[in-house]
């Protein structure tokens, strides 16, 4: 029976089928409309996990309380998911919970574990789950070797929670299970091109500026798991995407992507911390091989390059010196440069779409948000 038909025939019993969305603005509402229970579904989540065997001791649901914590912010990911599934053609409420709940669970278990090897206890400007446990133990009179040990490997383990948490909730999704199938597989090629572009990001620490590939990071961990597998999951829980659908949605994606963390790293440096979040200074201190520092030191005078290699990497360097990198990107066109990248890349975004036949609501509706993506402050 083809994929189409069993989600045709997997609709519940006296339940129509949605309505076909026409228009752009029909589709955002009703993707904002099933954002708004993707908190619930993420805490149904939890409350699955702590209901578990596994979960009958303290020690695991104090963690899975940590967890629960740290949801909210603007979720994109959810949003990319219901949009691709609500703009191919699907209409169980059902599967949207449960397809915003898995690609937030997924970003949940990434990020502390990319706080973890990035030695960070605060995210968005609060304690994480290490910052949390650490800050416990430290309460309780532990030793300093202690906590961080205790905050380390609760932040690794806390990973591995949500990462699981989000798998169960892919094997739930209510499709046939041969669509189930698919998804999964889904998510586990994103994990893999995750795990290498973290790879790759720890790797360049020592490298020389010129020599890290930071558009390939970009592919691989922040448009691999935050854009690409959303929308592909979204477009195959429907039932109706062919190869050549969930080919455009995923170049759209990979594109995104890219625009989406180059934009992430100028807001890093040039951006205002009481709106991002992120302090301004931790990139230029932590000598993070953007594509804004390689074009820095490609344009910059030979006395600026002198100050830029001196200066960022600099875990003790001052505001004063920070400014100094910034104006030194400034005038030498690197910011420029890189605004025109992150312009360029929004731009092959929306012309990827052209060559999926998708429906032309979700067409008009992922076009809003790349181009959105340079103009964005947070």
């Amino acid at each position: 029976m083809p994929l189409q038909e069993q989600a045709r025939l997997a609709v519940p019993h006296g339940i129509a089928p949605a309505p076909r969305i026409d228009g752009a603005a029909e589709l955002a509402d009703a993707v904002g409309r099933a954002v708004t229970r993707t908190t619930a579904a993420v805490a149904a989540s939890w409350e699955r996990v702590a209901d578990s065997a596994a979960a009958a001791d303290p020690e695991l649901r104090e963690l899975i309380a940590v967890l629960a914590e740290l949801e909210g912010g603007k979720q994109l990911r959810a949003r990319l998911a219901v949009a691709a599934y609500l703009g191919m053609g699907g209409g169980d409420p059902a599967v949207c919970d449960a397809l915003g709940a898995a690609v937030q669970l997924l970003h949940t278990g990434l990020c502390v574990h990319d706080d973890l090897i990035d030695g960070d206890d605060r995210r968005h400007g609060r304690p994480n789950v290490a910052g949390t446990v650490l800050n416990a133990w430290r309460a309780a009179g532990a030793a300093p070797d202690v906590a961080t040990r205790q905050a380390d490997s609760a932040a690794l383990l806390a990973g591995d929670l949500a990462i699981s948490a989000s798998l169960r909730a892919v094997a739930e999704v209510p499709v046939p299970p041969a669509l189930r199938l698919e998804l999964m597989r889904e998510v586990l090629t994103a994990l893999d091109a995750a795990i290498a572009g973290e790879l790759l990001d720890v790797r360049s620490e020592r490298l020389a500026p010129g020599a890290a590939r930071p558009i390939r990071m970009a592919e691989l961990k922040t448009a691999g798991y935050s854009v690409i597998l959303p929308l592909r999951l979204g477009a195959v829980a429907s039932g109706s995407a062919d190869p050549a659908a969930l080919a455009a949605l995923a170049e759209y994606g990979r594109h995104l992507g890219i625009a989406y963390q180059l934009r992430d790293d100028e807001l890093a440096v040039f951006g205002d911390a009481g709106r991002t979040g992120k302090s301004t200074s931790s990139d230029v201190r932590g000598g993070k091989r953007t594509r804004l520092l390689q074009l820095a030191l490609d344009g910059a005078e030979a006395a600026d390059r002198a100050v830029l290699e001196r200066e960022v990497g600099r875990a003790d360097a001052t505001e004063e010196s920070v400014e100094c990198v910034r104006a030194i990107m400034r005038r030498s066109g690197a910011l420029e440069r890189h605004r025109a990248l992150v312009v360029g890349h929004a731009a092959e975004a929306v012309g990827a779409l052209d060559a999926g036949d998708l429906p032309h609501a979700l067409v008009a509706y992922l076009q809003v948000i790349a181009r959105g993506v340079p103009g964005r402050d947070r």
